[in-house]
């Protein structure tokens, strides 16, 4: 091994997403010293895009500068096989997108103390991203996240809290490379209406989204397609708060739906600032009365990584012992040798999917790549409002990423290019042009008489025969109603899909009830009186809404909107 250069044994994959993979590895110094990394690792195809790589190491230098311990930590900025390499600390835990799921299905609720202790250090990180001072001095970062969703807020099984994937943020800083933004990013779920209207953004947005987050885990269903326009926008808020399933002292539930409120203000000028949000939070969980964060994450949050899907893709790096580049940067690289390391503490980060930017390396299940529904959110590639308005062709231009060939290297200003750097002269370049250009001639001349017929034959050469597809097998159709487990007696209930395409509809409920509905026909279903959760895969979109089964009536219709992404009807 070179000296000074590190190798990596890739232990297995972690994620993907579209625009990289995220690998668990084994980081062996020159020096015989080893330790745990994340690694990720550039998707070739990416290399040669400018916005893409220029964002990526953006996000590795600016954790590199943020010292918080709720903000991911990078440890290095490198490149392996020529592709843009993060590496990052390894986080043993899961992100809040696993917990709502695997609460989900257990049926149980996130618990409150908890979940508020969690928004507290998330509210904490922002704070310190926008208005901390770097330790190295200087003005503040004023970082915007700009994606903060469950997905990219991470809990360790030793109580932890990290908030991920700073690849879409907004800072100032001088190692600064994306001037400009031809690709537009976050996650349309969680989007403050101004930043949807295309106008500026401030840390506002931020805490509105972190409050999409919060109503999410306390509901553990999605909020949904959020109106831009303000009648609708406040209509929607009110319902979905006066909803939340709160139980307690009545004043401090009226303090939680207030504080929703406040973080979910239309206006960015009325909602509360991070540091606000810290001492809010506080309070919250000071008066929830159940289980707090450090049990939570020993417990749950032990067992949700533990159930964690394996990824078995069957990479090709998985058990490979990979070397860092000699020169530690790759095409289009700026200044690739920086590396921000602590000498009191080893650094990292993980990051997130999705489809997005530079999201550094997730750690988790969060297979980095999502749909763009609002509800299983991802990196978005939309135009800038402002180029549609000006220059849409232009801004539609933008919005596809542009693959160039790197420039050929130009040693000297000029002169032989690479013909001179082999052979040093302009005659040893016109012997080799000589050389060429004699054995194209030949090529030729050998291609026309190999096509020619032979002498004395009249038979044509046999075409050869086109090679006929291999018929794909047709999947089994599902049963249109498969109840995994029933609960006897109840109301007669009757779902109904709009589209005859059907779609997959998961419905759970009370007494452990379970039911698998294709929905192309209508559904009869006996249901027990209570709140039912359903999952609605159509297509790319993916809800969770609830349907509620009215003990007092015997029959109930209910008709699924995919518009709203809700179920309208009711008993009678």
């Amino acid at each position: 091994m070179s000296a000074g250069r590190r190798r990596f044994r890739i232990i297995k994959e972690i994620a993907e997403g579209g625009f990289g993979k995220v690998y668990l590895a084994e980081q062996i110094s020159s020096d015989g010293f080893s330790r745990i990394v994340a690694v990720k690792l550039l998707h070739a195809k990416w290399s040669s895009h400018d916005e893409v790589v220029m964002r990526t190491r953006d996000e590795a230098r600016l954790l590199g500068l943020i010292r918080h311990q709720h903000i991911v930590k990078v440890e290095d900025l490198t490149s392996i096989d020529g592709k843009c390499a993060i590496v990052m600390e390894y986080l043993e835990g899961c992100d809040l997108k696993w917990m709502i799921s695997f609460l989900q299905e257990r049926g149980l609720d996130f618990p409150r103390a908890a979940l508020f202790e969690i928004v507290l250090a998330v509210a904490s990180a922002l704070d310190a991203a926008y208005n901390g001072v770097p330790l190295q001095g200087g003005q503040p970062l004023r970082v915007i996240h700009r994606d903060i969703k469950p997905s990219n807020i991470f809990v360790t099984v030793a109580g932890g809290v990290k908030v991920l994937d700073f690849g879409t943020a907004r800072a100032n800083f001088a190692e600064r490379e994306a001037k400009t933004q031809a690709l537009a990013f976050g996650s349309q779920g969680y989007m403050a209406p101004e930043r949807m209207l295309g106008e500026e953004d401030t840390p506002a947005a931020d805490v509105f989204s972190l409050g999409i987050a919060l109503y999410e885990i306390l509901s553990l269903e999605s909020f949904g397609r959020i109106p831009p326009r303000p009648n609708k926008f406040a209509t929607k808020v009110e319902e979905r708060v006066r909803s939340l399933p709160l139980s307690g002292d009545p004043e401090w539930c009226d303090q939680v739906r207030d504080t929703l409120r406040l973080m979910l203000s239309y206006e960015a000028s009325e909602r509360p600032t991070a540091a606000q949000l810290v001492e809010i939070m506080e309070l919250l969980a000071q008066d929830a009365n159940d289980m707090g964060l450090r049990r939570f994450c020993r417990t749950l949050v032990a067992e949700a990584k533990a159930n964690l899907p394996d990824l078995d893709t069957g990479d090709p790096l998985t058990g490979r012992i990979v070397e860092e580049d000699k020169s530690a940067s790759f095409s289009g690289s700026k200044n690739m040798s920086t590396t921000f390391v602590d000498e009191e503490d080893d650094l990292a980060a993980p990051p997130t999917e999705r489809m997005k930017a530079s999201d550094i390396a997730r750690i988790t299940n969060e297979n980095f790549g999502e749909s763009e529904d609002g509800n299983t959110p991802t990196m978005r590639m939309p135009v800038d409002p402002s180029l549609v308005k000006n220059k849409p062709k232009q801004a539609a231009a933008k919005a596809v990423p542009a693959v160039q060939a790197p420039a050929p290297p130009d040693e000297g200003g000029g002169g032989g290019g690479l013909v001179a750097l082999l052979f040093g002269g302009s005659f040893a370049a016109l012997v080799l042009v000589g050389v060429v250009a004699v054995l194209l001639i030949l090529l030729v001349v050998g291609i026309y008489f190999m096509n020619q017929p032979t002498v004395g034959t009249s038979t044509p050469t046999p075409k050869p025969t086109p090679l006929q597809p291999i018929p794909t097998p047709k999947p089994e159709p599902m049963e249109p109603l498969v109840i995994e487990k029933a609960n006897d007696g109840g109301a007669k209930v009757t779902l109904q899909y709009p589209d005859p395409a059907g779609a997959e509809i998961i419905i759970k409920g009370p007494q452990s009830f379970s039911a698998k509905w294709d929905g192309k026909e209508p559904a009869e279903l006996d249901l027990k009186d209570g709140r039912y959760r359903t999952v609605v895969k159509a297509g790319d979109d993916t809800f969770r809404p609830t349907l509620t089964v009215d003990p007092k009536k015997k029959k109930c219709s209910f008709s699924f909107d995919v518009g709203t992404g809700e179920w309208t009807g009711g008993c009678n």
